[in-house]
């Protein structure tokens, strides 16, 4: 037992240093070195040669040595614990429902998207009756671009203020549309049937989509250092770029993935509850009895 609590405590032990001090480590000295700098002399990196001699009472190689040891460990936690914050809250943000104080803004951005899904969706309906039964190959085309930009605005009509809210949305509605199935009670059981290698896929893309957001957790802490160097915000601006492009991948592949689980697994589940599921998917009627057996008359 005490070999087990040795190795968990040194993974934790791992993980903390690369989650939280190596990244805060690294904001740390971006933040001295901006400081440093000012805004004055924002491009003269020759100032920072003689960064290690700077700091008033804390000169002398044993002040430095505390500086290293002590200090800079605890600000590089204190700063990843920040950012990681800070991609909590805009996790909330991009996939759950907006606090009340903020539902008014949450209300003009949902209907703005809407409007815009809606007029995209009217384009596309109009290009595919104008059609014909065989459109050439250039109709084709430009039907299957319109579609493709509905579909950039969201699968279905928005009801969330983000696209990334609508992505992880649309499964659920999705899955009760072809199954009759109730994501929120079903999921729980479907995750137990699913082979190892489905779990670690959706665990990968639910790792990689955590690993965006808290780079754009950085992203916005990042433009604190503006108050010494002002290009901090272009760099800034640039870290949270990179990470709203990964995290819309991300949620994309988590979204697919968790369907792409009740299309192959749904017929399984079922199975495993007990209920005569021939070979092939899931049946709607069938779905809607699984449903109702597991909401257990909720």
């Amino acid at each position: 037992m005490n070999t087990v609590l040795a190795e968990l405590g040194r993974k934790y032990v791992e993980r903390w240093v690369a989650v939280l001090v190596l990244p805060g480590l690294l904001y740390v000295a971006g933040a001295v070195a901006a400081h440093r700098l000012g805004h004055a002399h924002w491009a003269d990196v020759g100032r920072l040669a003689d960064l290690p001699a700077v700091g008033g009472p804390l000169d002398g190689r044993a002040s430095s040595w505390v500086l290293v040891l002590a200090v800079l460990p605890v600000l590089s936690a204190a700063a990843g614990l920040t950012a990681r914050g800070v991609a909590a809250a805009l996790g909330r943000l991009w996939s759950e429902p907006w606090p009340y104080g903020l539902r008014w803004a949450a209300r003009r951005l949902t209907a703005a998207r809407a409007a815009r899904w809606q007029a995209a969706d009217l384009a596309y309906r109009a290009a595919l009756e104008g059609a014909g039964a065989r459109p050439p190959a250039e109709v084709r085309a430009r039907i299957d671009a319109l579609a493709a930009r509905r579909n950039a605005v969201a699968l279905g009509p928005p009801a969330h203020p983000t696209w990334a809210g609508d992505r992880l949305g649309v499964v659920g509605a999705r899955v009760w549309a072809w199954y009759r199935l109730d994501v929120v009670f079903a999921w729980p059981r479907l995750w137990l049937v699913l082979t190892e290698s489905e779990q670690n896929a959706l665990r990968a893309a639910r790792t990689e989509l955590d690993t965006a957001v808290t780079l754009a957790g950085w992203g916005v802490l990042g433009v604190l250092p503006a108050v010494w160097w002002w290009p901090a915000p272009l760099v800034a601006a640039g870290v949270l770029a990179v990470a709203l492009r990964r995290t819309r991948a991300a949620v994309d592949t988590l979204a697919h993935l968790t369907e792409a689980a009740f299309d192959l697994r749904a017929a399984v589940l079922a199975r495993e509850l007990g209920f005569d599921v021939p070979e092939g998917r899931l049946s709607p009627e069938t779905g809607a009895q699984v449903t109702a057996h597991l909401r257990k008359h909720v």
